[in-house]
């Protein structure tokens, strides 16, 4: 069984004689050519029967029109093809009779049919479709003349030794565009495979055997009853060739779903049939299951009826689909994941899931073949320079077609809008304000510059290179045109700076979406395709403008303002009926509301951006909000859900074929959940692949780069492997300074992470030389009155007190507590570490007293982790014992070793064990206690 699934193709119905090729009519010759036979190689004398075998014999000597025929070539339900003299231009020729059965009125109607399609096949002129010299009637059947190659078939070429996946998309892409020809001229082959591609030994490719072709849209001819007939049997339904007139027609290994059914053809039937030939050849397997398919395909056989006669009449299309899944490539296969991603697009079950036509398909699968002509071009350009002065003004007046690309991009960003960003950000007084203005300048310089790279680009690939449609080049500038308005509201909302926004302003202008992603003509053309009708063209491109300016403000955290301007803009957007956008605005709105406190309705938002996402085909949007429901979900405690979500992101990349960028996100979020069920191990795990994939495809310096790199040795710093955490802090702090500089709070938080990661590794020199950083960038960038400098101080007071300067610990825990107390109030807990602190300082300069009241305040403080009472417990227990206040020490010291052991912490837990040890309370002799008999009653034994 499993032999019989691996032919390609096979004869269409059994006979008794000898069999000629029932499914191979090509016209070649010499070695490699497609055999006369169906399994053997030798010439066939008599065909079988059923397929006009002793006419065939009789024409040897006989002539069609002015061709001489020589000898059989081929056999086929449809007719016989011979190789052929023309004695008129004294060349050779296949020469293709095209039989018509059935009564006197249904062979004129027959005959009229087929030479209607013969002469529409010859109207097709390309390179890589077979030539049709002539078409005209003989003896009441209908003949074309071809060319006859030399050559072989397509699936011959393949297997006469092994190819490069590379030579054999080359072969595949040339007989593509022989469709698309075909296609271009309003048919619709109907029977793509192998062995109806010819190879000729120059290497050229040859779309043959147009046969089974019909006008676009036309589906299979019924009979008098307007019923279908089902095709004679074969004990290979997977391989024949269904061509019986009346029928459901064509190859069952390469049929399209619909062509199963019987239904309305288009171009889109022969695509799938191209690609499930192709995914066989770069593959080895067929993309579905043979055995499925083959039971498919049976259920087309007829019960009993001769060779050459009708089965039983009834419908021949049949209500099946084609086995699913499509079937997993071998492992080994080299052959690049671009290339499967198109071709599990063409091999989608419905015909509206694939490319819109072969043309887009040819554009994704052509991309090698592509960037090779432009670096070959590129390569030439040199030389070219000497033939301009001769041809110069023709070269000259095809490259300034597409110029103009700069003049554009400074319409949003150039000299004038760089000013007015520059000014805005100095009248907020920020301390970064200049610095933050250059940098911002500098990423937004090279987003226009990488802008009109892609704008002159994608103009040439159509206008100069001519290697792209119109269509796709439409699809690239709609997709340039909204980055160019991305950064125009970025630039716009700029110039309304304050200091927050000065603060955000990098990240803001390292998030606006590449220009490059619209050179990924695979992705566009899976998109919703944009309405036809000017008006709500518009429209769209309005609101598209609108949501360039919510993006801008979600991306400057002013989200209040995002909210306002997706609200005031949903109804509008709705009433688009357009997907992606729909998706885009949920997606702002849900987020926004999520980060503004409501993160259920936020939630529910995103969620139905998903499914917006989803159903308009933006991939790539889709992930990005499930990467929203992976955190928000997790936040409201919904694990399961938000898991759920982070898997569904990552199975979508990989259809789509990845994104460093986007995967990391969803792993930096999925360590977030991690951490909030307990599993700190998981979580590191997942922020080391997190930093891995942006190592790789962020330069040094990146935002982004940095703040995961921060948030993998917090992680570590958190779980206890602070040697670990040094090294990576230590990496993060200089990707920061490389980011946004040495004066930026990032800079600040990243020198308190490491000082708190040395202090963990007793270095406290180290430690206390960061933290003093730390404290004069907070001091210079928020003033004295910061929460954020308050806990700087804080951490600089515990390397101040490690290294016993009490003087200078106390001062910076007195003034963050004076801060904090202004700010938050006495009895917010952040108050608590900065009164432990004021009382360890005044305990080690001996001021018991002050200490033991500072301590015990501390100790009021209900919500804070236990280690942390452990320590005030513990210093409380040592100043009152100094006092004299040895009892209540001792129960201090106790409480604090009960903390110290729920929190796991060994180390301490030994140091006041031995503390204890060492401060044995008093043994107290027992009194004798006179026996009384109590009040009201009496004495007792």
């Amino acid at each position: 069984m499993a032999n019989r699934h691996d032919r390609d193709d096979g004869p269409s119905a059994p006979g008794s004689a000898p069999r000629v090729s029932t499914s191979r009519e090509t016209y070649g010759t010499g070695r490699g050519s497609a055999p006369a036979t169906g399994r053997g190689g030798a010439e066939a004398s008599a065909p079988s029967r059923g397929a006009g075998g002793g006419e065939s014999q009789r024409l040897s000597s006989r002539q069609v029109g002015r061709f001489v025929p020589l000898k059989v070539l081929g056999q086929g339900g449809m007719g016989v093809v011979y190789a052929a003299y023309d004695p008129d231009l004294d060349r050779k020729v296949a020469l293709k009779l095209l039989r018509v059965k059935g009564g006197h009125e249904d062979l004129e109607q027959g005959r009229a049919r087929l030479l209607r399609e013969a002469q529409a096949m010859a109207r097709i002129s390309h390179p890589n479709v077979i030539p049709v010299f002539e078409v005209g009637q003989w003896d009441h059947q209908v003949y074309v003349a071809m060319a006859l190659v030399d050559g072989g078939t397509l699936r011959d070429w393949t297997k006469a030794k092994p190819r490069s996946w590379q030579e054999l998309l080359d072969k595949y892409l040339a007989a593509g565009r022989g469709l698309e020809a075909a296609h271009t001229a309003g048919l619709v082959h109907r029977d793509f495979k192998p062995a109806n591609v010819l190879v000729g030994k120059d290497g050229r490719v040859y779309v043959t055997d147009f046969g089974l072709a019909r006008p676009m849209g036309e589906a299979e001819d019924d009979d008098e009853d307007g019923e279908r007939t089902r095709p004679v049997g074969d004990d290979s339904p997977l391989n024949s060739q269904l061509t019986q007139a009346g029928l459901v027609m064509g190859t069952p290994a390469y049929m399209s779903p619909e062509q199963f059914r019987g239904e309305l053809l288009d171009s889109r039937s022969d695509q799938f049939s191209f690609c499930a030939a192709l995914y066989r050849a770069l593959y080895g397997i067929r993309p579905f299951d043979p055995d499925e398919l083959s039971r498919v395909a049976s259920q087309l056989r007829p019960q009993g009826g001769a060779d050459d006669e009708p089965g039983v009449t009834g419908a021949a299309a049949v209500q099946v689909l084609p086995p699913s899944p499509i079937l997993e490539p071998p492992r080994e296969s080299k052959v690049p994941a671009w290339v499967r991603r198109a071709l599990m697009k063409g091999l989608s079950l419905e015909p509206r899931d694939r490319f819109r036509s072969m043309a887009e398909l040819l554009t994704v699968l052509g991309q090698r073949e592509r960037r090779a002509l432009l670096q070959r071009r590129a390569g030439a350009a040199v030389a070219a320079t000497v033939v301009l002065g001769v041809a110069g003004g023709v070269a000259w007046s095809r490259s300034q077609v597409c110029e103009g690309a700069p003049a554009l991009v400074a319409e949003r960003w150039g000299p004038d809008a760089r000013e007015k960003v520059m000014q805005s950000f100095l009248a907020t007084k920020s301390p970064v304000a200049q610095d933050m203005a250059r940098r911002v300048g500098v990423v937004l310089d090279g987003y226009g510059a990488e802008w009109a790279k892609q704008h002159t680009a994608a103009c040439e690939d159509t206008r100069v290179r001519e290697v792209q449609t119109e269509e796709l080049l439409s699809q690239r500038f709609v997709c340039l045109e909204r980055r160019r308005k991305d950064l125009g509201a970025l630039v716009a909302t700029l110039q309304t700076a304050d200091v927050a926004l000065v603060d955000k302003s990098l990240d803001a202008a390292y998030a606006l979406p590449s220009p490059g992603d619209c050179a990924d003509v695979e992705s566009l053309t899976e998109l919703q395709p944009r309405p036809a009708d000017p008006a709500r063209r518009v429209e769209l491109d309005a609101l598209e403008g609108t949501l360039a300016e919510v993006k801008a403000r979600v991306d400057l955290s002013r989200m209040p303002k995002a909210l306002e301007m997706a609200k005031a803009a949903e109804a509008r957007v709705m009433a688009t009926g357009y997907l992606p956008l729909m998706a885009e605005l949920r997606f702002h709105l849900g987020w926004a509301q999520a980060v503004l406190g409501d993160k259920a309705a936020g939630g529910a938002v995103l969620e139905q951006a998903v499914y917006d996402a989803e159903a308009g085909r933006a991939d790539r949007l889709a992930v990005s909000v499930m990467n929203k429901l992976l955190y928000v979900d997790g936040e409201q405690e919904q694990f399961a859900l938000a898991q759920r979500w982070g898997r569904l992101g990552e199975a979508t990349l990989k259809r789509v074929g990845g994104d460093a960028v986007l995967e990391s996100d969803l792993k930096v979020n999925a360590a977030n959940l991690a951490l909030m069920q307990d599993h700190p191990d998981d979580a590191l795990k997942l922020l080391e692949q997190a930093s891995g994939l942006l190592a790789k495809a962020l330069p040094e310096g990146h935002p982004k780069r940095a703040r995961v790199a921060f948030t993998l040795g917090r992680t570590l710093l958190e779980t206890g492997k602070s040697a670990q955490a040094v090294t990576v802090l230590k990496d993060a702090l200089a990707q920061t300074e490389k980011a946004v500089g040495p004066v930026h709070l990032d800079t600040a938080r990243r020198h308190q992470a490491l000082s708190m990661a040395l202090r963990e590794q007793r270095d406290f020199t180290g430690a206390l030389e960061h933290a003093r950083v730390s404290v004069s960038l907070h001091r210079t960038l928020l003033g004295n009155e910061s929460v954020k400098l308050a806990e700087a101080l804080d951490e600089e007071g515990m390397s101040l007190l490690a290294l016993k300067r009490y003087p200078d610990a106390l001062r910076d825990y007195e003034e963050a507590l004076k801060v904090k107390e202004a700010k938050l109030g006495a009895e917010d807990e952040l108050v608590y570490y900065s009164l432990d602190g004021v009382g360890q300082a005044q305990l080690g300069l001996g001021r018991t007293r002050d200490a033991i009241a500072s301590l015990k305040q501390a100790l009021s403080f209900k919500d804070v982790q236990e280690d942390s009472l452990g320590e005030s417990g513990f210093a409380l227990a040592q100043a009152l014992w100094t006092e004299g206040e040895e009892s209540e020490a001792r129960d201090a010291a106790s409480q604090a070793l009960a903390r110290f052991r729920s929190a796991g912490r060994t180390a301490q837990s030994k140091e006041v064990e031995a503390w204890l040890s060492a401060r044995p309370a008093p043994v107290v002799k027992a009194k004798a206690v006179p026996v009384s008999a109590g009040r009201g009653g009496k004495r007792r034994r």
